[in-house]
């Protein structure tokens, strides 16, 4: 397999539009398991990666998901509101990462944290995001509540070619024990299983992972829709060209999800690690 190190990937990101915006409604049944709503102070994403199916779920163009934000502004204050009639748990960035790169500055995501934790309320965040460690003096105050961190891959350099804009991996590590030292119950999401990609140093990922303080590691499958596997072919043929023909072969082999599956199960168990499926 080959390596990155040698390509000179560290371009920044151009700088996304942000529209703001007011909604009328802060929370909205989750079909996800285990949550009962859903909380996404954010439209649509700046980490801009290739395999991401929620423009589908939303119906937008893959190409417009990823050139600009949506900041619903006044979602704190519909939160504080609505959350009084609510019980259950409610998912944090079920659709769009709720630490998109401006969360930094407008702290929509922080505001509805605290609002969330004022109505004791119980909270599951997801995100790709190493800006999630900022809040772990709230998220340490939520009983109940968890972090998943999304990761694809233990080389920062392969997690470029899919996730462009993305935090790299070994942040998102750094987030998750910042996470796990301040009490937060924390887990990683490994997903979704690229081949080159997540394969890459398996055993090493995982290793991360458990020294990172996971208490457990959800395996998510990569969700096909049309157009995808195009453009994720292209993407490789861009930025590593020597394993366009292995990414290729291994998308279209239905073995190579199970085998990696396998493999991660195998390798949590060696490491006391509980291990699920995703979703």
């Amino acid at each position: 397999m080959s390596s990155l190190d040698s390509f000179g990937l560290d371009v920044p990101p151009t700088p996304l539009r942000v529209r703001r915006k007011k909604v009328t409604t802060a929370l909205s049944p989750s079909r996800l398991p285990g949550l009962d709503y859903a909380l996404n102070p954010y439209t649509r994403c700046g980490h801009n990666c290739t395999y991401c199916y929620a423009p589908y779920i939303m119906r937008i163009s893959p190409k417009e998901w990823g050139q600009g934000i949506e900041a619903k502004v006044n979602i704190p204050r519909l939160l504080d509101r609505e959350l009084p009639k609510k019980q259950g748990v409610i998912g944090l960035g079920t659709v769009t990462d709720p630490y998109q790169p401006v969360e930094e500055r407008l702290l929509l995501t922080r505001r509805c944290l605290k609002v969330l934790q004022r109505h004791n309320a119980r909270v599951s965040v997801l995100t790709k995001s190493a800006l999630v460690a900022r809040d772990a003096d709230i998220l340490t105050k939520m009983e109940g509540s968890e972090v998943g961190i999304t990761i694809t891959t233990i080389s920062d350099q392969r997690s470029k070619i899919f996730e462009p804009c993305a935090p790299p991996p070994s942040k998102r590590l750094g987030a998750m024990r910042t996470l796990h030292d301040s009490k937060v119950s924390v887990y990683a999401l490994l997903g979704p299983i690229i081949p080159t990609i997540s394969d890459y140093d398996l055993e090493g990922l995982v290793t991360a992972i458990e020294r990172a303080g996971a208490s457990m590691i959800m395996i998510d499958r990569l969700n096909m829709r049309p157009g995808m596997e195009a453009r994720m072919l292209e993407r490789m043929r861009m930025m590593d060209p020597a394993s366009l023909p292995i990414l290729e072969s291994a998308l279209s082999d239905r073995d190579f999800y199970r085998s990696a599956a396998e493999s991660i199960r195998r390798l949590c168990k060696d490491r006391g690690l509980i291990c699920k499926d995703a979703f």
